[in-house]
């Protein structure tokens, strides 16, 4: 009895032991890589890099751990890796500095990372797979004060599969997005030295997240007049202004605002009758009969089939214009319609045919290859950039290769000759695997392998549930009116570049699926409310951050607008191959040089926002010294040659050009300005060259080449 209690306790001592070290087993993918990226082991500029370094190469910021895993444990017969003398293997000697390091020292010699890592290889460096990460749970979520300098420090809490945790705080990484703002120490402690909001990125593992900091540019809170509301958009942006004390502008004048959402709604400048007329209405509610009137007009589907087109990358496949045609015209008749912004998408992605007849189908023969048309569909679509995971899991987003070219085998089987056609067995390679990628709804299941599976992409990216398609295009017509997009760049959705206005962009995307995904009553809403019908800035330095819509924002005019506008106020129409109006030209592989002058976006680049927010050094000297203005200001007959035939006075010839121009009229100061200069000639063909000197000065003004 005695002995069977000795082997008993003996077996429990046992039992024990085993329990104990199994319990303080190191896991590879949980513990020592987040290690190896907190060092910057696995960053871009060392061994993350797509070469890696000295002949040792890592997934970006752990992103595939079996790949580090096999790199690290296995490779060249296991050289990195000391089994009888973990202290001595070149994993740790390299980046201790006891041996000659390239990156130099990143780790301490016996520090709390050292010592992890040499147990992990002294229990056999292996890679169990016991857990998996589920999430990370960062406090706090924001930070707000009004006290600077001011410090806080981040918490991070790891939680597994295994319903297990632990406090990760010590091994993530932080970034700040702006260091001059706000610093992080490797602790994770955070001074905040500069007033605004700004954005601190949180990444343990293949988990990220961002990290909010509001302090008030301003010193005191804003009373808000009556004027800053109109509607529900109003509330989000006038709560953010309050909690950094911004005040907004005032109102824009009767002639801001009409230049301003006749050039947003239809891309024209209003003809000096209707500008008069409008400045002349004492109608309270005459803006918003203004924004219903072009939102039904001919003009705003022409503007708007333009502003999609280019949305959609479209362009000329192999110099077929007929396709080229049939997309413009299809999409034109979508936009008279009013047909949701769901219907048309769903359209493009599954449209097969005769792209000569059937529009849609022609956007399939942009794309040489499956994969170029998946980037497309996620960019145009979804507004999430995919293109990062094509060699290796995005590192500052959720997608992976899996999703990468699992939305490129969707598009795999499509023939993209003139005759659009779905074949079964298409495929891509997985280049991890070397096998045929398995098609799969970005950052959701795989589909089947047989069949069709553009259906099944097409019902996912619509539906109410799907979180880009709707934020995606609601951000796109947001950022198209306001200057600035609440994400930046539009067609960057990920949760480390967050929303200035998260709310705020909620709640257009819901109003917008609400709607049916139509446009106009998106563009209403926006143009109705105060923050779009906002006067310019004032110069206040306090609210000179742009990133909050407490002024308008100057925007620059398209090319194709642009030269619109000059044709219309000089009355020297343009020829683009049989239209008249830059707009409405289908075909952009003509050669259009007055467009390529002013910086056309070129067909198939996506060209939204910041990419045409300043007008090259080429196009500035075209404007100023070229034929491009200057044959038009001197055409025999163009307007101004026609007002000199009348023998308008020059008082009447500056008010008519301001009219056309700025949709407004001069002040007194211009006005006696202009009259002084060209007046105090007798010699006709002196003032006629200055009057050419003033429609110059006028077109090639900041006021004219923008919408503000």
């Amino acid at each position: 009895m005695h002995h069977a209690a000795s082997i008993l306790v003996l077996a429990c001592t046992c039992v024990t032991a085993v329990a104990a070290v199994a319990a303080e087993a190191i896991d590879f993918d949980t513990e020592v890589l987040p290690l190896l990226s907190k060092a910057g082991c696995n960053a871009a500029s060392c061994h993350g890099s797509s070469a890696g370094q000295a002949g040792f190469r890592l997934s970006l910021f752990g992103g595939d751990p079996e790949f580090d895993h096999r790199s690290i444990a296995h490779e060249f017969e296991a050289r990195r890796i000391d089994y009888p003398s973990p202290a001595d293997s070149l994993l740790l000697a390299k980046p201790t500095g006891v041996l000659d390091h390239g990156g130099g020292e990143v780790l301490e010699v016996g520090g709390k990372t050292a010592q992890t890592i040499e147990r992990w290889i002294k229990q056999g460096a292996t890679r169990r797979e016991s857990r998996t990460l589920k999430r990370i749970v960062v406090t706090p979520t924001s930070f707000e004060t009004d006290q600077l300098p001011a410090e806080f420090q981040l918490h991070v809490l790891a939680q597994f599969d295994d319903r297990s945790e632990r406090r990760v705080t010590a091994d993530t990484v932080y970034v700040s997005q702006d260091d001059d703002a706000v610093q992080v120490d490797p602790a994770g402690r955070v001074a905040v030295r500069k007033p605004g909001q700004q954005t601190v990125i949180v990444r343990f593992a293949d988990q990220v997240r961002a990290v909010t900091i509001v302090s008030p540019l301003g010193t005191t809170v804003p009373e808000l007049p009556e004027s800053s509301r109109s509607n529900w958009i109003d509330d989000e942006i006038n709560a953010k202004l309050a909690s950094l004390r911004l005040a907004p502008a005032a109102t824009a004048s009767d002639s801001e605002f009409l230049r301003r959402v006749s050039l947003d709604l239809t891309g024209r400048l209003q003809a000096p009758e209707v500008v008069e007329k409008f400045l002349a209405d004492s109608n309270p509610n005459k803006r918003a009969e203004l924004i219903d009137e072009l939102l039904g007009s001919d003009e705003f589907i022409d503007y708007w089939t333009h502003r999609l087109a280019t949305q959609l990358r479209v362009q000329t496949p192999g110099a077929d214009t007929q396709a080229a045609g049939a997309l413009y015209d299809w999409l034109r008749g979508q936009v008279a319609d009013g047909v949701g912004w769901d219907h048309i998408a769903r359209e493009i992605v599954l449209s097969t045919g005769d792209s000569h007849r059937v529009g849609a189908a022609t956007v399939h023969r942009f794309f040489p290859t499956a994969r170029e048309e998946a980037e497309y569909m996620s960019e145009t679509l979804m507004g999430v950039r995919l293109r990062c995971a094509n060699c290796h899991n995005h590192p500052l987003d959720l997608w992976t290769q899996d999703d990468y070219h699992g939305l490129a085998a969707v598009f795999a089987g499509l023939e993209r000759g003139q005759v659009v056609r779905f074949r079964p067995g298409g495929e891509v390679t997985h280049p991890r695997t070397g096998d045929a990628a398995v098609a799969k709804l970005p950052g959701e299941g795989f589909l089947t392998r047989e069949g069709d599976s553009r259906g099944a992409f097409a019902d996912w990216l619509i539906s109410r549930d799907n979180p880009y398609f709707a934020r995606a295009m609601s951000g796109r017509v947001w950022e198209a009116l306001m200057g600035r997009g609440l994400v930046t760049p539009v067609d960057d959705l990920r949760s480390t570049n967050p929303p200035t206005h998260p709310q705020l962009l909620d709640r257009l995307a819901d109003d917008f699926a609400t709607g049916g995904y139509r446009l106009r009553p998106l563009i209403r809403n926006i143009c109705n409310s105060a923050a779009y019908q906002r006067g310019r800035h004032t110069g206040d330095t306090s609210s000179a951050d742009d990133r909050f819509y407490s002024y308008s924002l100057p925007k620059p005019l398209s090319a194709e607008v642009l030269a619109d506008a000059i044709s219309d106020v000089t009355g020297v129409p343009d020829n683009y191959a049989g239209a008249t109006r830059a707009i409405n030209v289908v075909d952009r592989t003509v050669s259009a040089p007055k467009l390529e002058f002013l910086d056309q976006c070129l067909p198939g680049e996506a060209c939204q926002g910041e990419q045409i927010a300043t007008r090259g050094v080429a196009a500035q000297l075209h404007l100023m010294n070229g034929d491009l203005l200057n044959k038009k200001i001197q055409d025999p007959d163009g307007r101004l040659a026609l007002l000199l035939q009348l023998e308008s006075s020059t008082d009447q010839i500056v008010r008519e050009f301001y009219l056309r121009a700025l949709q407004r009229l001069p002040t007194d100061a211009e006005l006696a300005s202009w009259v002084e200069q060209v007046d105090s000639t007798d010699n006709e063909q002196l003032r006629a060259t200055r009057l050419e000197d003033f429609l110059w000065a006028l077109l090639n003004c900041h006021e004219f080449s923008t919408n503000n």
